[in-house]
């Protein structure tokens, strides 16, 4: 049967990010997210959901967001502003060194252990590792930890085979913005399987999320986290795909392949 991966980013944000995808977890077909390390009161929600979502979490490595880096800024010169904290956006950041790079990425993949957690998947925070400088180290991780990571487009999936990491077999990111339906959902999940095979495993990005003053205050993509809730725990979804022949799996699926 096919399947389907659906992953909730942006897991540790804030504490209606954590408690929107729980819910979305136990209620609707969300069955994957990555967790966040650097935001403010990370640390305590990674750690409080660690037994719950064992086997479940995998690491969102930063290089945006504007929050401040693992590892003391004067450390890690190139992956920070002025201010001493990551560019907010992928566009803003400049030329980075690999090896400062790689030892911060390290310091939050050892934040998220020293919480409990063993990430179960990988991927970045705003697609970072779409840069040619940043994919490297991505891909040096990925090998290590030998972990499913996410592949945005074909030729990233071919370099992680061909290093033996595991991905899916597609990738759907435009599950954002305006257009959080049912119908949607299912079209975009039906357009991802088309050209696939009956064994083929499809990744869909998520974000929902409670929406509160303390996500508003820190991005205008709030109430939309809602929507993305409703629509993930509809019975709508959950009887499309199964028309379609379409099984919610975990990263386990990936895992496997």
């Amino acid at each position: 049967m096919r399947r389907l991966v659906v992953n909730a980013d942006d897991f540790g944000l804030t504490d209606g990010i954590c408690r929107g995808i729980v819910y979305a977890m136990d209620h609707g077909v969300v069955r994957a997210t990555t967790a966040m390390t650097r935001p403010p009161g990370a640390a305590d929600r990674i750690a409080a959901h660690a037994g719950t979502l064992s086997g479940r979490m995998g690491i969102h490595f930063q290089l945006t967001g504007g929050h401040p880096p693992c590892l003391p800024p004067g450390e890690v010169p190139t992956l920070v502003t002025p201010e001493g904290v990551f560019a907010r956006k992928r566009m803003d950041i400049g030329e980075v060194s690999a090896d400062e790079l790689r030892r911060e990425w390290r310091a939050q993949l050892e934040f998220m252990r020293s919480r409990g957690v063993e990430p179960s998947h990988m991927d970045t925070h705003h697609h970072v590792h779409k840069r040619p400088d940043v994919f490297p180290v991505y891909l040096e991780f990925a090998r290590e930890l030998g972990i499913p990571a996410r592949a945005t487009n074909p030729d990233m999936a071919a370099a992680l085979r061909a290093a033996g990491v595991p991905c899916a077999d597609a990738f759907i990111t435009h599950f954002f913005g305006e257009d959080l339906s049912p119908e949607r959902f299912l079209d975009l999940v039906d357009a991802a399987f088309a050209d696939l095979p009956d064994t083929a495993v499809v990744e869909l990005m998520c974000h929902p999320g409670h929406s509160d003053a303390e996500l508003s205050a820190i991005t205008a993509y709030s109430a939309a986290r809602e929507r993305e809730i409703a629509v993930l725990t509809s019975a709508e979804v959950r009887r499309g795909l199964g028309k379609m022949g379409i099984a919610v799996a975990g990263m386990e699926a990936v895992a496997a392949k």
